[in-house]
């Protein structure tokens, strides 16, 4: 039986088994703080006997009313000491059922957050995706007959904990957890590929294995991925042209014996495929969707900082429609797709609450369930879920952007609070903070003042403006300081270490203040009216009129991203 016809019976079995998830989600909609209500009271039930259900009075909660009383809203960081207990192996902490990994993910205090994932949490994610990838092939059916899918996953098991669960990536963990068929039918990319650590490694084998393929959907959460892959289509053509003929594996990789087991139905000599794509090369023409003419979609966020990378993307894709992924996190997946610019609240995934954006700071804001949201209205969105966040305060901002039935449609924004985050990293004024201390530690040097602001162009990097103190030493300090607080930057947030290892961030590079700037400023700002006690000059990314006025004290060229 031909690929082909299998890839359309393996679809055709999972639209069928997805028709009934769509048509419980398609009732839950008409009401659902019913559904929401229930949903809840399943999570409180499973997990009255664990520590945290002790602490809070689960087993004595009857009402939301009463779950709301008995647990406040918390960060991460207010379930650190409960999950630091299950990292060290203690069980029925959070969950009565035991998580088999821990999502890592960075955290606002610079230490790395582990999110328990349950089967039952699992079910829950998967839901909105089962939902999502039904409405996908229905938008766009010819996908199952064109090809197949270049999905991007990270490793599922980085290390382990003092415990023994794994602790790792949950895009690697779904991967896994996919059927033997679809693997090896709708997504064939072997998970081997994504356990190479050299990330140049990475792209090229992608890139080798894709360019063998019949694709006709390229889906990664993350835009800045696709233009970092699709980039090097034109640094390695020759290269990647020269393997497909000969069925090797070159550029920069030496594969194991393992990977290069996993790739051995991949890796075929291909002569045909290596003369049509030498063509394209020499026509200047080495790009997606001429390479990949079966190409129909690609998915990926396409929402707040993530919609900088799209602007690269009719050169690389040309008429190729482009679709948002939804909104999710390790912590929790927020909506389903439903069409183009048109997410649901995934209301069979998780329990939601909702606090107005701009009753964030009040000492009782309200907190709203589902049905009481108005449209064109930003919120901070809160989640419980069976992984053991109750309450969860992500910090993340969405917008109603309109109602299907009695169910809000959502859009993500941004994160609350002073963050910055091109490509996922999540870097706080804490992160920055920290940084600059150890690298200021590290050259036994001062400065006066400093701040970074994020910069889109040329390539997303972040600028480091410093007021060194005068006298001699000062030009060497800003040779030294950027080196040192980038490495400094990637050892305080994991993500940002990822993100600069992987090229999607360029290094940070350094500018001079001018001497007496941190003053001037000050100054500046009091006469405008700001109150000399609440000044607060940030360290990352400052207000628009405070960097205005911060550019006009620059030397220009002390060093430039590279």
């Amino acid at each position: 039986m031909k690929e082909s016809t299998v890839r359309q019976i393996v679809c055709r079995a999972f639209a069928a088994a997805g028709s009934l998830e769509v048509r419980a989600l398609e009732r839950a909609s008409h009401e659902p703080r019913r559904a929401q209500l229930k949903h809840l009271e399943g999570i409180i039930r499973r997990n009255a006997g664990t520590v945290f259900g002790a602490d809070h009075q689960f087993a004595s909660i009857r009402s939301y009313e009463d779950f709301r009383a008995a647990v406040p809203v918390r960060d991460y960081e207010e379930f650190r000491p409960y999950i630091d207990r299950m990292v060290a192996g203690e069980r029925r902490v959070l969950t009565g059922e035991e998580p088999f990994m821990f999502a890592t993910t960075s955290g606002t205090t610079g230490k790395a957050k582990y999110i328990p994932v349950t089967e039952g949490y699992l079910r829950e994610f998967r839901r909105a995706s089962v939902v999502s990838g039904f409405q996908l092939l229905r938008d766009f059916p010819a996908i199952p007959r064109q090809g197949v899918t270049l999905s991007i996953a990270s490793p599922a098991e980085e290390w382990r904990t003092p415990g023994g669960t794994p602790a790792g990536a949950i895009s690697g963990a779904l991967f896994l957890r996919e059927s033997p068929l679809f693997r090896r039918f709708i997504s064939p990319v072997p998970y081997e590929v994504f356990l190479i650590r050299d990330y140049e490694a990475r792209y090229y084998t992608l890139l080798r294995l894709a360019l063998v393929l019949p694709l006709a959907c390229f889906y990664t959460l993350n835009p800045s991925t696709i233009v970092m892959l699709v980039r090097r289509l034109r640094t390695y053509g020759q290269d990647l042209v020269r393997d497909v003929a000969e069925g090797t594996l070159s550029g920069p990789v030496v594969p194991s014996p393992a990977l290069r087991q996993a790739l051995a139905r991949l890796l075929v000599p291909d002569r045909p495929r290596a003369q049509e794509l030498q063509r394209l090369l020499d026509r200047d023409e080495f790009v997606p969707h001429r390479i990949w003419p079966s190409l129909q979609v690609v998915c990926c966020w396409t929402k707040a900082a993530a919609s900088f990378y799209l602007s690269d993307f009719p050169e690389f894709f040309g008429p190729v429609p482009v679709r948002d992924i939804t909104y999710g996190a390790s912590e929790g997946r927020g909506t389903v797709y439903l069409g183009p610019d048109k997410q649901l609240l995934s209301l069979r995934s998780h329990f939601f609450e909702f606090i107005p954006e701009d009753a964030i700071q009040s000492r009782n804001p309200p907190v709203l369930l589902a049905d009481e949201l108005q449209e064109g209205k930003n919120y901070f969105i809160v989640f419980t879920t069976s992984g053991g966040l109750y309450r969860y305060h992500i910090n993340d901002v969405v917008k109603v952007t309109g109602f299907h039935n009695r169910t809000p449609l959502l859009e993500f924004q941004y994160k609350g609070g002073n963050v910055c985050s091109f490509t996922g990293e999540k870097l706080t004024e804490l992160h920055v903070t920290e940084a600059m201390a150890a690298a200021l530690a590290e050259l036994r040097a001062r400065v006066r003042f400093f701040t970074v602001v994020p910069e889109f162009r040329p390539s997303p990097h972040y600028r480091l403006w410093v007021e060194p103190v005068p006298g001699d030493g000062a030009a060497r300090l800003l040779d030294l300081v950027g080196e040192s607080f980038d490495r400094h930057l990637c050892r305080v947030n994991i993500e940002y270490g990822a993100k600069r290892a992987s090229g999607r961030l360029d290094p940070v590079a350094v500018e001079s203040l001018s001497s007496g700037a941190y003053e001037r400023l000050r100054k500046a700002l009091v006469a405008s009216g700001v109150p000399d006690s609440q000044i607060k000059l940030s360290h990352l990314n400052p207000k628009p009129e405070t960097r205005a006025r911060l550019e006009s004290e620059l030397i220009v060229g002390a060093s430039t991203p590279g």
